[in-house]
């Protein structure tokens, strides 16, 4: 039988160069470190791993900007702190996934090896007493760090109504919030579906998301953690069906937030508006929808209505509840993906629902017939988008969850309904700073994202932007919304 380790270290293999020398001070107090298996032939490796996790005296997790997305190191890291023995560190500063902000983790951002670094010694020196049940004096320059608190954190381990502190230049301020506690999180396992450029369907594949319920009336809304990062929005040159509004790509930085994992049903708008009736700005009708089942997409709504909706939501949860930004919409719709789609270079009707029979617009609106072949000054003629095939019309909304998600977890950012965002325009990218906040006014309209059941599918594509005026429900059964929550 194999000798366990006295620690198991979980990383992601792009980290393995800023790891190593990590492993080997710990080696060097005498210390075995499970971190690059050798299994032997026959032997099952998600077995040995829950084997080593479950017997070593210590679990370290080394959280970057690779190994927060990547769903085992986040499992090994729960699995450890079940038992009480996770020990984790930041190697680039990048802060640890929700749910493991409530544990002290050193950041060893710029950490070059320097073995006389404080941070470095005071981590090994800890660790070491774990394994061993000793306690050793702290040097001069071992001293601890106080642990650094976010507002987040705060809010994961559950500051209500009250004063928060806040660290800034002097110390420690009081500032107010109202709020109270997120729910708890869960791992959630999905497959997600992607295509070649012909539309052929590739082997699905296995992801997992963060996400949380939260209580609306007499029904619940799904959120998924969003990591943040940076990305290109918008199209590069050569994308079929490209529009000069998608660019010129700019590098943009999000940070993490949660975001619906569908788009917000007529049930939950009706639970919604009955548990909070009055209005704080705009009257609220419990059933504005053209298309009537309470898992279809609630639509037929103006920004101010959706505004109104996030306005009351928050009011009754005390959470921070709106929007999203377009570049988180972008963000979560692309998923780290490149591709016209987040399912990959083309699309197919059985992965979105959107007009693949032809023309730019199909269907009517009321009594009146909207159908074209012309959509924003641009001639669509085919109804399949680039290599891919002809598609179908189903002239209607279908449920939400009806099409595998992305790999963030969420569903049917592509067609179905329209999905309003917070900013005005859209306006030039070069307008807007990093984050993507828009700058000024903009041109009096808000910005529409995702396409829908009524149009061609480079309609929907994850660059393709489109604006409303504010007071606007667009035309019937095509205009919904999508809810973030802040964390």
């Amino acid at each position: 039988m194999r000798g366990m380790a006295d620690i198991f270290f979980s990383y992601k293999r792009e980290d393995r160069g800023r790891v190593e020398p990590i492993v080997r001070l710990l080696e060097r107090e005498g210390l075995k470190v499970w971190w690059d298996p050798d299994l032997a032939a026959g032997e099952r490796f998600d077995e040995v791993i829950a084997e080593e996790i479950d017997a070593a005296l210590c679990v370290m997790v080394a959280w970057s900007v690779h190994s927060v997305r990547a769903p085992w190191v986040r499992d090994e890291a729960s699995r450890g702190m079940r038992r009480g023995v996770l020990v984790p560190l930041s190697l680039d500063g990048t802060e640890p996934p929700l749910g493991f902000g409530v544990i002290h983790t050193p950041d060893l951002q710029g950490w070059q090896g320097d073995e006389a670094d404080p941070r470095i010694r005071h981590l090994v020196t800890d660790v070491v007493g774990r394994v061993t049940g000793t306690v050793p004096e702290p040097g001069p320059d071992l001293v601890p760090e106080p642990p650094r608190v976010s507002r987040r954190t705060l809010l994961q381990v559950g500051v209500g109504t009250g004063a928060l502190l806040f660290a800034g230049a002097g110390g420690w301020a009081l500032d107010s919030f109202i709020g109270r506690r997120l729910p708890s999180t869960r791992i959630e396992t999905f497959s997600i579906a992607s295509v070649d450029s012909t539309g052929a369907r590739l082997p699905d594949q296995g992801a997992t998301a963060d996400v949380f319920d939260l209580p609306v009336g007499n029904t619940t809304m799904q959120f998924a953690i969003v990591h943040g990062g940076s990305f290109l929005i918008g199209s590069p040159d050569n994308e079929p069906g490209r529009r000069p509004i998608e660019g010129p790509q700019q590098q943009m930085t999000v940070a993490s937030f949660a975001i619906g994992r569908t788009a917000v049903t007529q049930a939950q708008w009706a639970a919604l508006v009955g548990a909070a009736r009055e209005a704080i700005e705009v009257p609220l009708d419990p059933a504005p929808s053209s298309f009537s089942g309470a898992g279809l997409p609630v639509e037929t709504i103006s920004w101010k209505q959706a505004t109104e909706f996030c306005a009351r939501l928050s009011a009754l949860t005390g959470l921070v509840l709106r929007l999203p930004k377009e570049v988180e919409w972008e963000y979560a719709c692309r998923a780290h993906t490149t591709t016209p789609f987040h399912v990959g270079p083309t699309i197919t009707a059985d992965l979105a629902n959107y007009c693949g029979t032809g023309g730019a617009v199909a269907g009517r609106s009321g009594e009146v017939d909207v159908s074209s072949i012309e959509y924003g000054g641009v001639v669509y003629e085919s109804g399949a988008y680039d290599q891919g095939p002809l598609g179908i019309f189903r002239g209607t909304t279908v449920p939400v969850g009806t099409f595998p998600p992305n790999r963030f977890g969420l569903y049917e950012m592509h067609g179905n309904v329209w999905e309003h965002c917070a900013d005005a325009g859209p306006v030039e990218y070069r307008k807007t700073g990093a984050d993507g906040q828009v700058s000024g006014d903009g041109s009096g309209s808000r910005v529409l994202r995702g396409g829908c059941w009524s149009h061609n599918p480079a309609i929907c594509r994850s660059a393709y932007r489109d604006g409303m005026d504010a007071d606007f429900s667009g035309w019937q059964g095509r205009v919904g919304m999508r809810v973030v929550c802040e964390i």
